[in-house]
């Protein structure tokens, strides 16, 4: 992983869009965490105002990302929808520090926040044209460590947010977020060099990567000499048919399952701070130390991840983590002193990393040639996700407690394990997914 690392220094483009990353991070990191207390606190907003304005700026988000993505893809330039973004939501943040009125925030939400939520999805389709890298292996390395700045931003993130908040007040702290989504227009704007690629050339290498039976016509019974070179290649155009079809059958059902599972995730965001303490007694910096934690403990597995993406399968991955996410709402409702709730974050990190790294890469690899619609799509997933969250969490702890909600979380993933074992288990046979060719076209 070191020579690879080392490598991806090496690679052109890579640093600024590190960067451009980074400061995406840490503008999302903080904003996200306060954004609920600014519309009680500043704007009085009441539960249910608040509880609209949250779910405006998600939806608005997820309609802005499929469309952002579609036409990224249409045009094959994703750098200026992804610097489009990133001055949109500096403007939307930079709106916040100043405006009050609760008609005019929801407008702020559908107009701005929603579609500058894009460019998380936009950064990784323009890294996947911007960096010039041949070998698959080592672009999902690419994207594996930008994904962990994301997961970096988030370790301190939150607690610089606080002081900064502290000291300047919600118009400071969202004054500061926007520059920092300048600055990531800013370099994203010097990354030059990029070529436009169309749909029909990524399909092609995408084509070509497909383990036996290429377009050229090289089947097993071609090599034999019993077929001539343009019925082999008919039958091998239709095997690699067949594959995509299949592949898009799958697409669905991945994408419920990662919804699952980002409704379960975006839940236990919102719960776990109040079970810690009012449930469990515990303090703030039990929840501190609980999302802290959690955070940094992604970093290294994202690597790890990253580094052995090429060589693993994905569904099988996927499949392990619905599981895994199970396991710890279950513990999670078993609990009785906070303190156990420390180490038990090693699991949803387990989670965020295998769904963050091999995610969005899988559903790349089931759409060849629309990788910003997929990214999109797969964002998109846990966008619906936090829509959904909040109404549920509230509702079941309002009349169960939480106890039960974390219980229903674990329903959730189990749902998400029959989904992804749908393909892995009752379909055994099946062949795999489209593999990208080059990096660039991926």
């Amino acid at each position: 992983m070191n020579t690879r690392f080392g490598d991806l220094l090496k690679t052109r483009h890579f640093m600024p869009l590190a960067v451009t990353t980074l400061m995406l991070g840490i503008a999302l990191s903080f904003t996200m965490p306060y954004l609920s207390l600014f519309g009680v606190e500043q704007a009085s907003m009441s539960p249910w105002q608040l509880g609209i304005f949250m779910t405006v700026i998600s939806a608005s988000g997820v309609f802005a990302s499929s469309a952002v993505g579609r036409w990224s893809d249409r045009s094959g330039r994703p750098r200026a929808l992804l610097i489009a973004s990133l001055v949109v939501a500096m403007l939307g943040y930079a709106s916040l520090g100043f405006v009050r009125g609760y008609a005019e925030l929801l407008l702020i939400g559908v107009v701005l926040l929603g579609p500058g939520g894009a460019s998380l999805s936009q950064i990784f389709a323009f890294g996947r044209v911007a960096l010039p890298i041949e070998d698959a292996a080592q672009a999902e390395f690419a994207s594996a460590t930008l994904r962990t700045l994301l997961s970096a931003a988030w370790v301190f993130g939150p607690a610089v947010g606080a002081l900064i908040l502290a000291q300047t007040g919600f118009k400071g702290l969202f004054v500061f977020a926007a520059a920092s989504f300048a600055a990531s227009a800013v370099i994203a704007s010097l990354i030059a060099g990029t070529k436009r690629v169309s749909n029909d050339s990524i399909v092609e290498e995408a084509r070509k990567a497909l383990p036996r039976g290429s377009l050229d016509g090289s089947s097993t019974s071609a090599a034999s000499g019993t077929e001539k070179a343009p019925a082999a290649t008919a039958r091998a155009r239709a095997s690699t048919t067949a594959a995509e079809t299949r592949a898009r059958g799958t697409i669905p059902r991945v994408l419920l399952a990662l919804t699952l599972i980002g409704l379960a995730a975006n839940a236990t965001m919102i719960l776990l701070p109040l079970f810690l303490v009012h449930a469990l007694h515990g303090t703030r910096l039990n929840v501190s130390a609980a999302l802290g934690i959690g955070a940094l403990l992604e970093i290294p597995m994202m690597l790890w991840l990253g580094a052995k993406s090429s060589r693993l399968r994905k569904q099988n991955w996927l499949t392990a983590s619905a599981v895994v996410h199970a396991v710890y709402f279950v513990a999670l409702a078993m609990i009785g002193q906070p303190s156990a709730v420390v180490p038990l974050q090693v699991l949803p990190a387990a989670v965020v990393a295998i769904t963050s790294c091999l995610g969005m890469t899988y559903v790349q690899d089931l759409m060849p040639g629309e990788t910003g619609a997929a990214t999109a799509l797969f964002f998109n997933a846990w966008r619906v996700g936090s829509i959904l969250s909040g109404v549920l969490s509230g509702i079941v702890v309002g009349a169960f407690g939480y106890r039960v909600a974390f219980l229903l979380c674990a329903a959730l993933a189990v749902c998400a394990f029959a989904l992804l074992s749908f393909d892995t288990l009752l379909m055994p046979r099946r062949g795999r997914a489209p593999r990208r060719g080059a990096s660039h076209l991926s």
